[in-house]
């Protein structure tokens, strides 16, 4: 069976399921600035590119300053990122007892990122990081999977992202690397085709069973 040297993360709707605390942090910002907040499954829809696209896309077109509202959703987000986020089924035995290098390559800015990894004491598992307020571009840019191929010093051919959404799916196929979809995370088909992953799993415990051609 062929195996993979590098397994390349994603992080919200893949390793951790962060949508309660993306949502409390989104309805703070829309509510200090007198708009309408939104359910819980709506923020789920408008996640995938990075923060500042989260809010955005939750503003829904209203007359607000955009970056203040991000300002103001980033320093409560930051604050308040552990309060219901847990890793989903089977993420810390992988990371832990699974014999490969991990990287990680998000969007989510490095303070709540990092946050989330030592507090669940998963931060020394990983070989490589590629945050998205860095000065790289962001996924599905080449750049973050290019930079911890080269930290890590592993070829693309025995590097595989997993992810959850266009973003990791796209990222990959421009960075030349195999891609393994989750399907249970927040994105959705939808949000990456025409093109196609490599590999599909249902869930993240899933992954440590799959077979690479």
């Amino acid at each position: 069976m062929k195996t993979k040297s590098l397994y390349i993360f994603d992080m919200d709707g893949t390793l951790f399921n962060t949508l309660g605390d993306l949502s409390v942090a989104v309805n703070h910002a829309l509510a200090a600035f007198g708009l309408k907040t939104l359910p819980t499954e709506k923020v789920k829809s408008y996640i995938g590119n990075g923060s500042l696209k989260l809010i955005e896309r939750s503003l829904e077109g209203a007359d607000a300053p955009l970056l203040e509202v991000h300002k103001c959703y980033s320093e409560f987000y930051a604050q308040h990122c552990l309060e219901k986020t847990v890793p989903y089924p089977g993420v810390v035995e992988f990371l832990r007892n699974f014999p490969a290098k991990k990287a990680l390559a998000t969007n989510k800015p490095h303070t709540p990122g990092l946050a989330l990894l030592k507090h669940f004491g998963l931060e020394s598992y990983f070989e490589a990081f590629a945050f998205g307020d860095e000065d790289t571009p962001r996924k599905p840019d080449a750049a973050p999977f290019l930079k911890v191929l080269n930290a890590t010093g592993v070829s693309k051919e025995d590097a595989v992202m997993i992810g959850d959404d266009a973003p990791d799916i796209l990222g990959a196929k421009n960075a030349g690397i195999d891609s393994v979809f989750i399907e249970n995370g927040f994105g959705k088909r939808a949000s990456f085709a025409p093109e196609e992953p490599t590999y599909s799993i249902a869930h993240f415990s899933d992954l440590v069973h799959l077979q690479f051609r």
